[in-house]
C-alpha cells in the first residue's frame, strides 16, 4: 500500500445510533397476537364465489341446475298462459333441493321433476280455481296442517320466492310420508308424486306405476334442449 494510499485513508463514519423502538412506537410490553402461529396460510381454506357457489355444490346440484335452467330458457321464448318460467333460477334452490332430497329419502331428479310437473319451478302459480297454488300446487287445508318453525299465513306462502317455498314442500312431504307409514323407505319417484297428487292412492301399485311412468318421461324433458 502506497503513502497517498495512507494518508487519504479515512476510517468509514459511524452511522448516528437512532432509538428505533421510539420511531416505529413499538411497545413490547404487549403480547403477540399468535393466530398466525396456530394456523398457517396453506391450512386457510379459500374464500367462496358468493355469485355463483360453485365450490360448495354437488355435481349432481349443479347438473340439475343446468339442465332446467334450459328448459326454462327455452319455455321463455315461447308465450306461456297459466306459469311464468324463470331462466334466472338459482343454483342456491337445487343445492337446498339435493339436500331436502336426501331427508326425505328420495332421489333429487326426482323431487326435481315432480316440482316441474306441478308447478314449472313457478312459486306463485295457481291452478284455474286458485285453491292450490306454489311449486307443488298446496292448498290452504294442507298448509294450515304444516308444522314448521317461523312459519308464514298461506297467502304469504302463495307470494315467497322458491327457495323459500322449499321447506314447506319438504313439511308437506314429511307430513304425508309419516301418515302413509313410509318413514325410512326409500322412495321413488311415482311414490314422491302420488303423495302430492292422489295420497290415497299410495298404497295402489298400478297407479304408483302410471305416475312413475308419467314421471319418467317428464324427467327426459332437458334432453330435449
Amino acid at each position: 500500500m502506497s503513502d497517498d494510499k495512507k494518508i487519504n485513508w479515512r476510517p468509514p463514519m459511524m452511522a448516528p445510533q437512532e432509538n428505533f423502538l421510539e420511531k416505529f412506537k413499538l411497545d413490547f410490553r404487549k403480547p403477540f397476537n399468535t393466530d398466525w402461529m396456530n394456523k398457517s396460510l396453506w391450512d386457510q381454506q379459500p374464500k367462496k364465489n358468493t355469485n355463483n357457489n360453485l365450490e360448495d355444490a354437488s355435481a349432481q346440484a349443479i347438473k340439475l341446475h343446468e339442465d332446467w335452467r334450459s328448459v326454462l330458457k327455452a319455455e321463455a321464448k315461447v308465450k306461456q298462459n297459466r306459469f311464468k318460467p324463470d331462466p334466472n333460477i338459482s343454483l342456491k334452490f337445487f343445492k337446498e333441493l339435493e339436500a331436502a332430497a336426501k331427508r326425505l329419502n328420495c332421489n333429487p331428479e326426482d323431487l326435481a321433476a315432480v316440482i316441474y310437473a306441478e308447478s314449472h319451478f313457478d312459486p306463485q302459480i295457481k291452478n284455474s280455481t286458485g285453491k292450490y297454488a306454489g311449486l307443488i300446487q298446496m292448498d290452504k287445508v294442507s298448509f294450515d296442517s304444516l308444522k314448521v318453525d317461523n312459519k308464514c299465513t298461506y297467502r304469504e306462502y302463495c307470494k315467497l320466492p322458491r327457495e323459500k317455498q322449499l321447506k314447506y314442500v319438504e313439511a308437506y312431504l314429511q307430513l304425508r310420508i309419516k301418515e302413509k307409514g313410509l318413514t325410512g323407505k326409500k322412495l321413488n319417484g311415482g311414490q314422491l308424486w302420488t303423495l302430492i297428487k292422489h295420497p290415497k292412492s299410495i298404497n295402489n301399485p298400478a297407479y304408483v306405476r302410471n305416475v312413475q311412468k308419467k314421471l319418467n318421461q317428464l324427467k327426459r324433458t332437458p334432453d330435449k334442449f
